[in-house]
C-alpha cells in the first residue's frame, strides 16, 4: 500500500508538472470513450439487453411472405389457425391485431379519447410470460364470443386516464360505444406492442376478417421449444406453408412463412446502422489511442536520460512499469470520466433522434440510458487501455544506459521517429476510414433528401380521425355525411386551399393490398394474380396532395353520392398493366377470388407517389372513391400547424362534438421521420469524421512539433554547413509526407473493402464512389497540411548559434 500511495504521489506530481501533455491527453481520451460510451449504451440496449419478457431470447416473429412484397406481411386468420395446428417447434403460438381499426374512441369524464387498441389472442401474454401489474390479464377463457368484452390497460394509460385508481379492475368502460369490463394493468415496460393503451380479446376480429384467406390481419409470435433452434423452426414453418400452398393454391401459391427474433421485430431495420456507428466509433477511439500512445511515447523519449539514470541505480522494470502504469491509469481514468459525463449529456439527444425513427419500438428508446453494463464496458476500456499504454514507456527503455547517460546526446533515434511515424501513420489511416465511410453515408442521404415524393408536403397536414361503431359503419350514410360535413366545413375556413381524405398517413403503405385482373388480358392460374395497394380518397385528394391528372379525371362528389364504383391508378399501375392497351375506358377486376368479380373501369391516370417511402420506388395503386371509419384529413394552407390544427379540431366536433381527433402531424415532419434513420446514421458519421480528423492533426501536429524540437542541435549544423531554409523545410515536409502518404493509402484501401459491409446502407452511392474518395484523400491531405505547418515553420527558423549555444 505504501508503494501505491508512493505512485499515486509521484504521478501526481509528474502529471501536474506538465499541464499540457496531461489536459490533452485527458481531452483526447475523453472524446474517444464519451463516443464510444455513448453509442455502446444504444447498443446494449436495443441490441444485447435482455426484453422484458419470460425467456425473450425464445419468441419470434412468424410472418408471411409472398413474391411480390418485400419483406415479411401480416398472416391472414385462417393461415395463423393453420399455423397453431400443424407447427411443432413451438410450445404456443398467438396471434395479435392493430387493424381493422387500430384506436377506438374511449369514454372518459364525458369527452372522447382516442386511443391505440391491441386485440390479443387468449394465450398472448402467456406466451410473452407477462404478469399484471393490477388484476389479471387476457386468457384463452376471454377469447371467445359473448365473453370477450374485457380489456387490460397499459399502465401508462391508466396513469393517463383513470389517475391509477386502484379501483379500476371490475371497472366499466365504453369503447367505441360498447361496455368493457377492465380486468387488469400491464406493468411499466413490459406493454407489447409499446404504444398500446387497451388489449381486447382477438374474438373481436370481425367474422368477414376471420374467415378471409387474402385479408392479412394478425401478427404472430411464436414460442420455442427448448432444443428447438431458430433454423430448424424456419424449416418447420417452410414446411408448413408448402402444404397450405397446396391445399389453397388460390390464395396461398408462392406463399411462404419467415421468422425473426422477437428483437428484430423491435429494433426494425436499425440494426445495420447501430452496427455500423459501433464500428465507427470504435475507430474513433482506436484514433484517440493512438493518439494518447503517442503522448506518452513522445514523454518517455524526453524522460529517458531519467530513467536511465533510476536503472543505473538498481530500479528494476517492474518498479518503472508500476510507476508509468499509475501515470496512464490517472490519465485514462480522468479522461473515461470525463468521456462518460460527455455521453450522459449525448444520450438524451439520441433519444429523441431515435424517437422519430419509424419501426422502432419505443419502449426500448426510454430505455435507453447509462446502466452499470454499460459503465462497466467504459471501465474496461479505460483500464486496457491504460495497461496497454503503461508497457509502451518500459518498452522504449534503453538497453543502452551509457549511450543514453552520454553528454549532448539528446536526440531522437530514428527508431523511436519510426516507432512516433508508425503511429500517426496508423491514426491517419484509421481517419481516412471513418471519413470515407462518413462521407459515403452522407452522400447517400443527400441523394435521398434530393428524392422527389411526388406530392408537395408544404404546408400539409395530417390529421387522423377514427368514427366509432356501431354509430358509423364502412362507407355508411351517416359515415359520408359526417366526412362531407367535415371536409366543407374545413375548405369554407380561412387560410384553407383544399382538404381531401385518404385511409392512411402519406409515405405509409395502405395496409390494403388486393389480387386484380386487367379485363381482356391473357388469363392467369389462381395464385399468380398481380397485386395493388389500394386507397380510398375524397374527391378532392389529388388536388389537396398535389398530385396531378394526367389523363382523364379525378373523382367527382357524384361518385361516392351515386355508389358507382370507378377507379383512378397511379402512372406505374398505367405502365406495368395497361401499357397494351389505352388506359382510359380499361377495366380493372376486384374481387377475383369471388365467384362474381367486380368491374372497375379505369376513368383517370395521376402521377406517381412514393407512399411506400422515398428509398422504395412508385408501387402500383388503386385509388377508389368513398369514405371508411378511420379517415386520414389532409389539409393544405397557407398557415402553419399551430393555426390549422383548431380549425381541423372545431370542424369535427361542429359535426360531432363527442369525435376526437389524434396524430395531427405536418407532413414534411412525417417525410422527415421516414429519413430520421438515415439522418441519425449519416449525422454521427459526419461528427465522428470530424472528430478523427482532429485528432489526426493532433497527432501529426504533436509527433512535428516534437521531432523538431528534438532535432534543434542537428537542424542547426545543417544550416551552419550551407544548408538553405528550402533544405530544412523540406527536411519537415518528407518526414511529414511519408507517414501521410502511407497513412492515406491504407486507410482507403481498407475503408474500400468495409465499405462493402455497409452497402445496405447507401442509397444510390456506390461503395466505390470516386467523389468519395476524393475528399477522404483531401481531408486528412488538408490537416496533415495545416497541423505541419507550424512545426515547419519553427523549423526554418531555427537559429545555427542558438541551437549550437544551446547544445
Amino acid at each position: 500500500m505504501q508503494t501505491l500511495l508512493r505512485d499515486f504521489r509521484y504521478a501526481m506530481r509528474q502529471l501536474s508538472n506538465s499541464p499540457g501533455f496531461t489536459i490533452t491527453a485527458v481531452l483526447t481520451m475523453a472524446l474517444g470513450v464519451g463516443a464510444t460510451t455513448a453509442i455502446f449504451s444504444c447498443v446494449y440496449t436495443l441490441l444485447l439487453k435482455s426484453l422484458p419478457f419470460a425467456d425473450a431470447d425464445r419468441i419470434v416473429a412468424i410472418a408471411e411472405t409472398h413474391p411480390q412484397v418485400k419483406g415479411g406481411i401480416e398472416a391472414t386468420y385462417p393461415d395463423y389457425q393453420e399455423w397453431r395446428r400443424q407447427q411443432s417447434s413451438f410450445t404456443q403460438v398467438a396471434a395479435y391485431s392493430v387493424i381493422n381499426p387500430s384506436t377506438v374512441s374511449l369514454l372518459v369524464e364525458g369527452h372522447s379519447e382516442q386511443i391505440h387498441r391491441v386485440l390479443a389472442s387468449g394465450n398472448f401474454f402467456s406466451l410473452l410470460g407477462v404478469s399484471p401489474l393490477v388484476g389479471r390479464v387476457i386468457g384463452e377463457q376471454d377469447d371467445a364470443s359473448g365473453r370477450d368484452h374485457v380489456a387490460v390497460l397499459s399502465e401508462s394509460a391508466w396513469n393517463r386516464y383513470f389517475g391509477r385508481d386502484p379501483r379500476i379492475v371490475g371497472r366499466n368502460v365504453a369503447l367505441n360505444g360498447s361496455t368493457f369490463t377492465i380486468i387488469g394493468v400491464l406493468p411499466a415496460g413490459a406493454s407489447f406492442p409499446a404504444d398500446g393503451d387497451v388489449w381486447l380479446p382477438l374474438s373481436l376480429l370481425d367474422d368477414a376478417t376471420k374467415a378471409s384467406r387474402v385479408w392479412h390481419s394478425v401478427n404472430v409470435l411464436g414460442r420455442l421449444r427448448t432444443g428447438v433452434r431458430l433454423s430448424q423452426a424456419k424449416v418447420d414453418m417452410q414446411t408448413v406453408a408448402q402444404r397450405l400452398a397446396a391445399i389453397y393454391p388460390a390464395t396461398n401459391r408462392n406463399v411462404g412463412a419467415v421468422i425473426s427474433s422477437l428483437r428484430d421485430k423491435l429494433v426494425g431495420t436499425l440494426r445495420p446502422a447501430l452496427l455500423s456507428l459501433m464500428g465507427a466509433v470504435f475507430l474513433v477511439l482506436l484514433v484517440a489511442c493512438a493518439n494518447v500512445a503517442n503522448l506518452l511515447l513522445v514523454r518517455a523519449t524526453t524522460n529517458q536520460r531519467e530513467v536511465a539514470i533510476r536503472q543505473a541505480l538498481g530500479a528494476d522494470r517492474t518498479r518503472l512499469f508500476s510507476q508509468f502504469l499509475t501515470q496512464t491509469l490517472l490519465l485514462c481514468f480522468a479522461g473515461g470520466a470525463l468521456g462518460i459525463a460527455l455521453a450522459a449529456g449525448a444520450l438524451p439527444l439520441l433519444r429523441v433522434v431515435l424517437a422519430h425513427t419509424n419501426g422502432l419500438d419505443a419502449a426500448l428508446i426510454g430505455s435507453i440510458r447509462l446502466s452499470i453494463p454499460v459503465l462497466l464496458f467504459s471501465l474496461c476500456v479505460c483500464t486496457i487501455t491504460a495497461i496497454l499504454f503503461g508497457m509502451v514507456p518500459t518498452l522504449k527503455i534503453s538497453q543502452r544506459m551509457s549511450e543514453t547517460l552520454r553528454a549532448g546526446d539528446r536526440g531522437s533515434s530514428d527508431q523511436h521517429r519510426r516507432s512516433r511515424g508508425a503511429f500517426v501513420a496508423g491514426e491517419i489511416a484509421v481517419a481516412v476510414m471513418v471519413v470515407f465511410l462518413g462521407t459515403l453515408v452522407i452522400r447517400s442521404f443527400q441523394k435521398l433528401v434530393a428524392v422527389d415524393p411526388g406530392f408537395r408536403t408544404e404546408n400539409l397536414l395530417s390529421v387522423e380521425v377514427t368514427l366509432p361503431e356501431p354509430r358509423y359503419g364502412d362507407t355508411s350514410p351517416a359515415t359520408n355525411h359526417f366526412f362531407e360535413q367535415v371536409l366543407d366545413n374545413i375548405s369554407q375556413s380561412p387560410g384553407v386551399v383544399s382538404a381531401g381524405t385518404t385511409t392512411i398517413v402519406p409515405l405509409k403503405p395502405s395496409q390494403v393490398m388486393t389480387r386484380f385482373l386487367i379485363e381482356g388480358a391473357p388469363p392467369l392460374a389462381p395464385g399468380s394474380f398481380p397485386l395493388a395497394q389500394i386507397r380510398y380518397v375524397s374527391p378532392a385528394f389529388f388536388q389537396t396532395m398535389g398530385l396531378g391528372v394526367l389523363e382523364g379525371r379525378a373523382f367527382h362528389t357524384e361518385d361516392i353520392e351515386s355508389n358507382s364504383t370507378r377507379a383512378v391508378v397511379n402512372e406505374a399501375f398505367a405502365h406495368r398493366y395497361l401499357t397494351a392497351r389505352r388506359p382510359l375506358g380499361s377495366n380493372i377486376l376486384l374481387g377475383v377470388m369471388t365467384q362474381q368479380p367486380q368491374k372497375i373501369p379505369v376513368i383517370g391516370v395521376v402521377a406517381n407517389a412514393r407512399d411506400l417511402g422515398v428509398e422504395a420506388d412508385p408501387q402500383p395503386e388503386i385509388y377508389l372513391p368513398g369514405y371508411g371509419l378511420h379517415e386520414v384529413l389532409l389539409v393544405r394552407s397557407t398557415s402553419d400547424e399551430q393555426a390549422i390544427a383548431p380549425i381541423v379540431r372545431s370542424a369535427v366536433r361542429a359535426v360531432d362534438a363527442n369525435q376526437p381527433i389524434y396524430n395531427v402531424e405536418m407532413v414534411d415532419a412525417l417525410l422527415s421521420d421516414s429519413m430520421a434513420r438515415q439522418r441519425m446514421t449519416a449525422t454521427l458519421l459526419g461528427i465522428f469524421a470530424i472528430v478523427a480528423l482532429v485528432l489526426a492533426a493532433i497527432g501529426i501536429y504533436g509527433v512535428l512539433s516534437y521531432s523538431v524540437a528534438q532535432r534543434t542541435r542537428e537542424i542547426g549544423v545543417r544550416i551552419a554547413v550551407g544548408a538553405n531554409r528550402g533544405d530544412v523545410l523540406k527536411l519537415v515536409l518528407r518526414q511529414a509526407g511519408t507517414f501521410t502518404a502511407v497513412g492515406v493509402a491504407v486507410g482507403l484501401t481498407v475503408g474500400l473493402l468495409a465499405a462493402r459491409l455497409i452497402n445496405g446502407l447507401l442509397f444510390h452511392v456506390s461503395t466505390v464512389d470516386p467523389l468519395s474518395i476524393w475528399i477522404a484523400a483531401a481531408a486528412l491531405t488538408a490537416v496533415a497540411t495545416m497541423a505541419v505547418s507550424i512545426p515547419a515553420a519553427r523549423a526554418v527558423s531555427v537559429s545555427p548559434s542558438e541551437a549550437l549555444r544551446a547544445e
